[in-house]
């Protein structure tokens, strides 16, 4: 029987050596616009018998600094693959260069397109749960809270609080200080020209505060920490279209509503409270309580802009800029164990007629991260809290604001983000239109579970931060099993089957502690029996995979297939299954169990 022969061992040509460079560099690169230039260029340099004329020096550096850092070792895949994993940054840092110079920034083209297609596949955003950031990205929808400070006329000032009426800090827009920035006329003309920020405080500044804040996390930075931020990046991360390689319909309508909000999130200056201080009077002794705030910060700090001019030469407008959170975002943002997942519905809904829908979405999104961290993911929500949350206006009355509120409880369960809900207590509908109505109402509690999907994203955030933190994926894992297997229970059987339900939920809770208990603790896991190719699916793959912390790219060497081959395997988008691949997955599925179980 002839021996087997792992292909990751095998010395690499020159052509395959370019080859695999450009396969394992897509992991660590998100402009695709780059990594489609390099594919061609690679293809011209292998298919054509001739010197080929274009040089793409960008990707000749990398070969060398990859070709570098593998001396005294062979050149294989495997190796390769090590290089990468272990000097990323610097490979990255030595190529960053030259990749400005072979691909200047094109106005119309967004650096960030890997990102956003990225997150659109995942349905998702991660972002911060802490929920001092969640009130301070609210203040940005609500500019009546804003009223003139009394040191200028030019300043307008508004406190943060939580649903309670704590304060926990204070805004502030002035409207006399704008952005010091080399503007050209035309610039500087079209900058002036976008809405000032009370017009510009709204839902869709939120998600755009949502999306560079995003972006800050996952995208390409230049070396003072900015990011490009591309209007193309907000039209496709808050449209339906999923396909990468559909265009979306832009009206100059829309990028300027986006520039627009862009510069009111520029011109917003936060204080968050650090504490109480007490002070005592001297006169007569009395203590009385003030409050400790850190200094005035800027949101987000603006770069340079990117103007977009036609064929003519005739100027369009702003199209991008370089922007970055300040340290009063960043704080949140680096505190990798308080990221987790906004649904990305909550960006495609409509800012004004789905205003409810859209604010409830992210407060949901904090309480159940927060939930599940405390094992507390069934305690039920104060209906006055949530319309407060949901912040329908004065002009909704008593039976329209239940009306309202169903409505929108019912629109999260039909997009997927709840599973189920239900009011716990007996709704006197008698009152509804009397006087007692409204407190009665507000006084009720609802249980508002959240579905599964909610739950998958959150794992698979952890996977995507797998290279910035210790996480717990076998509790994540255990988590999403126990809420599978929970008993779905209908509104009508909520308020008797509420002790049922805690049983199902028994286990899931047990595994949330682990995530803030034991969070570097094995986890006990089931050693399956022995698996055949028939029986092989990718969620087997992904759980093993994910147990043992292994990226895609480390499972795939690990079973001697390509990245891709095993992408589209756990993503179910194989189109004929290979018996040989089938061998060598379940093959290292089994071995795996064996060996890592004991």
């Amino acid at each position: 029987m002839a021996n087997y022969i792992n292909p990751g061992k095998l010395s690499l040509s020159e052509d395959f050596f370019k080859l695999a460079v450009l396969e394992e560099v897509q992991h660590y690169i998100s402009n695709t616009h780059v990594i489609r230039e390099w594919r061609h260029y690679i293809s011209e340099e292998i298919n054509e018998a001739t010197e080929n004329e274009k040089e793409c020096r960008s990707f000749d550096l990398l070969c060398e600094v990859v070709r570098t850092l593998l001396l005294g070792r062979k050149v294989t895949r495997e190796n390769l693959q090590k290089a990468f994993a272990e000097h990323s940054h610097f490979i990255l840092d030595k190529i960053q260069e030259q990749i400005d110079q072979d691909f200047p920034f094109d106005v119309y083209m967004s650096p960030n397109e890997g990102t956003v297609n990225a997150a659109k596949e995942e349905g998702a955003l991660v972002s911060s749960m802490d929920f001092q950031f969640h009130l301070v990205r609210n203040i940005v929808t609500q500019p009546k809270n804003f009223t003139p400070a009394q040191e200028a006329s030019d300043v307008y000032q508004a406190e943060i609080k939580d649903s309670k009426g704590n304060i926990q800090g204070l805004a502030r827009v002035n409207m006399a200080r704008d952005l010091d920035l080399p503007f050209t006329d035309e610039e500087q003309e079209y900058w002036d020209k976008l809405r000032s920020a009370f017009h510009a405080m709204d839902e869709l500044t939120a998600d755009i505060f949502d999306i560079i804040c995003f972006l800050f996390l996952f995208a390409p930075k230049d070396e003072d920490g900015y990011l490009n931020f591309h209007s193309n990046d907000a039209l496709k991360l808050r449209s339906n279209v999923i396909d990468s390689d559909k265009s979306l319909e832009v009206r100059e309508r829309d990028r300027f509503n986006i520039m627009s909000r862009v510069k009111a999130l520029s011109n917003i200056w936060i204080s968050l409270k650090e504490g109480e201080v007490i002070e005592a009077d001297e006169n007569d002794l009395r203590e009385s309580k003030k409050y400790k705030y850190r200094d005035w910060q800027r949101m987000f700090e603006v770069g340079r802009v990117r103007a977009a001019y036609d064929e003519n030469d005739k100027f369009l407008g702003i199209y991008a800029c370089q922007i970055k959170p300040t340290s009063l975002l960043t704080s949140f943002l680096n505190e990798n164990r308080r990221l987790g997942v906004i649904d990305l519905t909550a960006l495609e809904f409509h800012p004004i007629r789905h205003r409810a829908e859209k604010r409830l979405t992210r407060y949901l999104s904090v309480q159940w991260f927060i939930r599940l961290s405390k094992n507390s993911l069934l305690r039920p929500f104060s209906v006055r809290t949530l319309v407060q949350e949901m912040d329908f206006g004065k002009r909704l009355r008593g039976p329209d604001i239940y009306d309202r509120f169903v409505k929108a409880l019912d629109e999260l369960k039909r997009k997927g983000i709840v599973k189920e809900w239900s009011f716990l207590e007996e709704i006197d509908f008698s009152l509804m239109g009397k006087k007692g109505w409204i407190p009665h109402f507000f006084s009720l509690k609802v249980s508002v579970i959240p579905s599964a999907e909610m739950i998958e994203r959150n794992r698979k955030k952890i996977s995507i931060l797998q290279n910035k933190q210790e996480d717990g994926n076998s509790a994540i894992n255990l988590m999403l099993e126990s809420f599978n297997e929970a008993r779905v229970i209908s509104v009508r059987e909520q308020e008797n089957s509420m002790h049922e339900m805690k049983e199902d939920f028994t286990i899931m809770n047990e595994s949330s502690q682990l995530l803030t208990d034991n969070a570097d603790e094995p986890l006990p896991e089931v050693i399956l029996a022995h698996i055949t190719e028939d029986e092989l699916t990718a969620e087997m793959v992904i759980r093993e995979r994910e147990r043992r912390g292994l990226s895609l790219a480390k499972a795939a060497a690990e079973m001697g297939i390509g990245y891709n081959t095993l992408k589209r395997f756990e993503n179910k988008e194989t189109k004929r299954r290979n018996k040989k691949n089938d061998t060598k997955i379940t093959d290292w599925l089994n071995k795996s169990i064996e060996q890592y179980s004991r």
